[in-house]
This record gives structure tokens, sequence and C-alpha cells, in this order.
């Protein structure tokens, strides 16, 4: 029977199902299409608390031992990170920080440009290599409570654990709560990023629930989860990364109060219903009506619908784009852009589209390109003034041509 990760009540609803889905992080090559498979997708929520999440695990070797994701490649989430490692000094001032789920050093690279000595964590061989050929210091394996007692052992408490992007991809997020315990001070924090619950629901966000993100926090969803293993929000705000990531500070300390950023975010999502079974219930008709627009308007588009039949290409070969590609049925795609080193020369899960450079883009350009990394708009018509002549499809929050 399935437990809810925070609150551990067994009431729970599935309220929207995405049937059999590939890995959205499962690039491949023309050789191994027969071996693919293809995983069930539904999404519940809890309703005791509110946590939305996902039961059906993927093992975690199976997702991430082989990841394809580099984040330094992407120049917003290096900017990003820039500004993260700034903040936490500004705010913190710490001298020692370990990060879980560091992928290639992004934030551990700023960190020490800062002169604050850290510690990344992954469990994927290939990402941490990339981050130690950059001479940073990670470690491959998991930030468990025997990790935590090595690191502490070997270097002494830290000021900060923090991690972006990784904390809602653990089936027992208490192992890293338990780990994080080991490894603070006594007046140490927390800090964590994750795609926050209340930016889905505001930007229709279906296209970031994927296998490898089975928890989907708000604030008070995340605090019944933190009070059980000695943790309580002492600061919360909302990031612009990923189209509106939750930050927020957890302490150790039971006397360091909250401060008004945390009243205030619990009083907001009271207000709008963000633990209320009904408004998912609506974000999954929302979301079901959205995907037959643009799989109707696209389908139409690229087969005769609209007079003569368009060269169509997309842009950002992201878990989102596997989402889209695969909802929509797009295998008719001609190639799909991205230039991550891991990933051009593949080809999308489930529809077998080729990925490519940004320089095939600008050779060949198509007549219409769906920006699947439509959180990246500004940024991806700025390095392509050149695509004056096409037309971009952004698909989301609603559908639109540009």
């Amino acid at each position: 029977m399935n437990q809810c990760r925070a609150c551990l009540s067994t009431d729970l609803e599935l309220f929207l199902d995405f049937g059999m889905q590939p890995l959205a992080g499962g690039f491949l090559t023309k050789e191994q299409i027969p071996q693919e498979q293809k995983y069930p997708l539904r999404i519940y929520v809890c309703q005791e608390c509110g946590l939305v999440q996902i039961f059906d695990v993927i093992p975690p070797s199976t997702l991430f031992d082989n990841y394809l994701f580099s984040s330094s490649t992407v120049q917003y989430l290096v900017n990003h990170f820039v500004n993260y490692a700034k903040w936490l000094n500004d705010n913190y001032h710490p001298e020692f920080v370990i990060e879980f789920g560091c992928n290639d050093g992004v934030l551990l690279e700023p960190l020490a440009k800062l002169g604050i000595r850290s510690i990344g964590v992954d469990i994927s061989q290939n990402i941490t290599e990339m981050a130690r050929g950059r001479g940073l210091n990670a470690i491959t394996g998991y930030f468990d409570y025997s990790m935590a007692r090595d690191i502490r052992k070997k270097y002494g408490t830290a000021d900060i654990v923090t991690g972006s992007n990784a904390f809602p991809h653990n089936d027992v997020p208490g192992i890293i709560l338990n780990a994080a315990h080991e490894m603070l001070k006594d007046n140490g924090h927390l800090v964590l990023e994750m795609m926050y619950a209340g930016s889905l629901l505001e930007k229709l966000q279906w296209d970031s629930m994927y296998h490898e993100h089975l928890n989907y926090f708000c604030l008070s969803t995340l605090e019944v989860l933190l009070q059980r293993y000695g943790f309580h929000a002492v600061h919360a705000e909302i990031v612009p990364m990923h189209a509106g990531s939750l930050r927020v500070v957890c302490a150790v300390n039971e006397s360091e109060y909250p401060d008004a950023t945390v009243t205030e975010m619990f009083r907001k999502e009271m207000a709008d219903g963000y633990q209320v079974m009904d408004t998912w219930r609506k974000f999954a008709t929302d979301c079901k009506r959205q995907i037959k627009v643009v799989k109707d308007v696209l389908f139409d588009l690229t087969h005769g619908g609209y007079g003569d039949f368009p060269r169509i290409a997309a842009y950002g070969a992201s878990g989102r784009a596997t989402m889209w590609l695969n909802a929509c049925n797009m295998d008719y795609l001609e190639y799909i852009v991205d230039e991550s080193q891991l990933r051009a020369g593949k080809l999308m899960p489930g529809v077998y589209t080729p990925i490519v450079y940004p320089a095939r883009f600008e050779k060949y350009p198509p007549s219409f390109c769906v920006v699947t990394a439509w959180n990246y708009f500004e940024q991806i018509r700025q390095k392509h003034p050149e695509f004056e002549g096409g037309i971009w499809v952004l698909p989301a929050p609603e559908m639109r041509f540009v």
C-alpha cells in the first residue's frame, strides 16, 4: 500500500495518469531502441497533508548511474548558481558547505571562488568525474547517514548542507534529512531548492512531472516532513529557476524562529488551496485540455491542415521535451536542438527524434520550432536572431506563436 512520504497517511488519490511513459532522461542510440522500456507514470495527492507524489519508483541506478544532464551547459543555471553561492555567503557566511546532488560542480565552483570550502556528493559516476576534472571535491555515492558520518570524521561538521533539484528525487527523503542532521553544526542550516508545487499550479507545469521527480512540495507539505526529522523552516522564498522553485532554509536549533517569509508563504498556500484535493483535480483537467490543444494544432499544422507540409523541429532536449513529445505523439519532428555534448547525437526517448547541435538549426532552419524548453525561451531567441523568418511555437504556459 502506498504511504505518503510526508505524513505517512495511506489516504491518497490518483488524480493524473500519463499511462506508460519512457524515462524523461533516457536519451538513447539507434541500437538501444529495442531495449527501451516504458513505465507507468501516475500522480497522487495525499488527502491528509496535500503532498503531490509519484509511487512508480524507478531504481536510482537506472536513472542516474550514467546521467545525461550537465548543469553547466545551461548558462541560465550557471548564472543561478553563481547568484546562489553569493546569497549563501552574504546571508550565512559559511566556512564549510556540503552539497548533495552536486552534478558537475556548477555550485561548487562559485563557492570555491568565494573562498568557501565545499564538498559535493552525487550518485552519477560520469557527472562527478566531470566535477573532479575541474579540480572540485566531488564524491560519487549516496548522501546517507554513513556517507555523512565519513565526511564528518574526515572534514568536520558543516555550516550548510544544500541540495538543488535533488531532494524531491528521493523515495525515502528521510535518508537525506538524517544525513544532513549528522553533518550539520548545532547552529547549521539545511538549504533546499526544489520545484515548487505552487508554480506547477500557476503555470500548469505538468511537463515537469516525470519519473525522477517523485515529490512536488509546497512549504506546508515540506514542513510536515521536516518536523518528523528535527528540522523546521526559518526562511522561504520563490526563485526563478525552472519557472519557479522553492528555496527554503531549515534549522536544527529549536530556538531559531521562522522569519516573516515563512508565515506569509503558509498563509498564501492556504488561501490558494494548495493542499485541497479539488485544486489538483482541476489542475489535471486543465493539463489534459492543454495537451489536447497542442497535440491537435501541431498535428493539423504538420499534416496539411494549414496548406503545405511545413518543416517543424523543436528546441531543448530536456525532460520536459520528453513529456511533450510523448504526450502529444510528436514523432514527426525533423530534429530537436540541444547544445549538450551528453545528448546531441542521441535520440529522444519514446519518439526517437534525433538530437542535434544548434549549428544544424542555424544551417537548416525549419518553418516552425516548438520550444519544449519554453521556460528558457527568451535566452533561446536571443541566441538565434537568424531565425527571424521562422515561427517559434511556445506550448506553455499557454500555446502561442511568436
